[in-house]
């Protein structure tokens, strides 16, 4: 532009001198001026051309965002497999501007890719099977990469179904994978402006299939949680339809056994006690037999009841002030037989402070009874048995003051009392089993102390509700203690 305008004036200069040259110098001016004008023109068109080409492929890739954002979205949203197989065909098409869509899962041991959803001019192949051998679909997965094909009819590796009526002119599909592992495709069918798939689609088709995977993987783990969910809550109505009838049946049981129990047990008692006449030395021993049999059999049949109305939370303590100094004598005093017929010997190790707390007396002397017994049960003839009793402060815990607050631990007034026994004692290993329902440490047939496996279970819920703990400590061949912790103020309830 410069060099034109400086032969211009040059030109004129030269006309009026009256030079013929300048006269040439001047059209070639004028013509430079128009070539450059012309240009500038064609450059103007090429960079709005170009703008008008960004502007268009910007829009394009926003759309395309948004569509892959909205699938997102549907994928995390937790629907079903179903629904979410539907969002992914349609936006496939919407995505790569394709007449139809479609997307195929792995089934038959890998023989047959399934359609499980098809939007388009293909809906009517929803469930159809399409052979892994044979197809382009199979040869997608079978090979796991992704495949553009721009004339269907004449490649060799397509397959065409009877019931797609519409011609399937391109395709573009790309394999679905989890973990690894190809399990499906996702394809698209016939582009609306006619053009075959290019590698941009190709890619795009990817993306979306990179965030399909993620969402069928979520919500395969939401639907097996939600099958888990229903099991789970049928087998609680199962259990709790058992529980009712194991209750009802025990209770029951326990009404029909206890009637011809009272009176054998009464019936020994008059015997034993002279009302028939006396009775001779071996009548008196098997009478005495029945009795103590009979006796025992209606503690057991006591003890399952006890724990059958803990379990159905009818089971409830009257609450007032006991002296566990007292209680303790009574239980020693009850078992008392018991070591008798052994030659044992029970200490007593009661504190001097007061032992009165607020507790259920029945169920404490019921714990005391138990663990004696068990004591005596399990230590030899000529062994000892010592019973503690201390009063003193530990952090038990106490309930919330409100649902969902975490309990916390507080420092309280309690009697500790102790049972210790020179007994086979417990194998660390087998501590766990105590206090557990129907659980004994040795359960085979040839053991030396029999029992159902109830009495500790029961003492361990009358413990906890007085709101106390009991646990046992054990020196394998030397014997075991029992212990159980009761708070002086009785069991802290948790305000409303």
């Amino acid at each position: 532009m410069g060099v034109a305008i400086i032969i211009a004036w040059l030109g004129l200069w030269l006309f009026r001198q009256n030079d013929e040259v300048g006269l040439l110098l001047t059209s070639v001016a004028t013509l430079l001026t128009l070539i450059t004008f012309r240009h500038i023109r064609e450059l103007a068109e090429a960079q709005k051309e170009s703008l008008r080409r960004a502007l268009a492929q910007a829009d394009r890739r926003n759309r395309e965002l948004e569509r892959l954002r909205h699938l997102a979205g549907n994928l995390l949203a937790g629907a079903d497999l179903e629904s979410i197989m539907k969002e992914v065909a349609r936006s496939a098409s919407d995505l790569l501007e394709a007449e139809s869509g479609a997307v195929t899962l792995v089934v038959e041991e890998g023989r047959f890719l399934r359609v499980t959803a098809a939007y388009g001019a293909i809906e009517s192949a929803l469930g159809l099977l399409i052979p892994m051998e044979g197809s382009l679909l199979g040869w997608a997965v079978s090979q796991d990469t992704a495949l553009v094909s721009d004339d269907m009819n004449t490649d060799p590796r397509s397959y065409h179904p009877s019931n797609i009526s519409v011609p399937l002119k391109t395709t573009a599909i790309i394999p679905l994978r989890s973990a690894g592992v190809p399990i499906g495709t996702v394809s698209v069918y016939n582009r609306r402006d006619g053009n075959p798939f290019s590698d941009h689609d190709v890619q795009l088709l990817q993306t979306l299939g990179d965030q399909v995977v993620v969402g069928l993987d979520r919500a395969s783990v939401l639907q097996e949680s939600r099958r888990n969910e229903l099991a789970l809550r049928t087998k609680n109505v199962e259990l709790q339809r058992a529980t009712q009838l194991k209750n009802e049946f025990l209770t029951n049981m326990s009404h029909e056994l206890r009637t011809p129990l009272n009176a054998i047990i009464g019936f020994s008692d008059l015997l034993l006690d002279g009302g028939t006449g006396e009775l001779s030395q071996p009548q008196r021993e098997f009478t005495e037999a029945v009795s103590r049999n009979g006796k025992h059999l209606l503690s057991l049949i006591n003890t399952a009841l006890d724990l059958s109305k803990i379990e159905a939370g009818r089971m409830t303590l009257t609450l007032a002030m006991t002296d566990l100094r007292e209680a303790i004598k009574d239980a020693v005093a009850d078992t008392a037989s018991l070591r008798t017929a052994k030659q044992q010997e029970c200490t007593l190790e009661l504190d001097t402070a007061s032992l009165t707390i607020l507790a259920d007396g029945g169920r404490v002397r019921q714990i005391l009874f138990n663990l004696l017994s068990n004591a005596s049960k399990f230590t030899r003839e000529g062994g000892k048995i010592s019973l503690a009793a201390v009063r003193t402060k530990v952090p038990l815990r106490q309930p919330a003051e409100r649902a969902g607050e975490r309990a916390r631990f507080t420092k309280q007034d309690v009697v500790w009392v102790s049972v210790a026994d020179e007994g086979i004692g417990i194998k660390r290993e087998d501590m766990p089993k105590l206090f557990q329902e129907f659980s004994q440490v040795d359960s085979s047939s040839s053991r030396r102390a029999q029992g159902t496996g109830l009495g500790l279970a029961l003492c361990k819920k009358f413990v906890e509700m007085h709101g106390g703990t009991i646990g046992a400590d054990s020196v394998f061949g030397k014997g075991a203690a029992f212990w159980f912790l009761l708070p002086a103020e009785g069991p802290v309830r948790r305000t409303a």
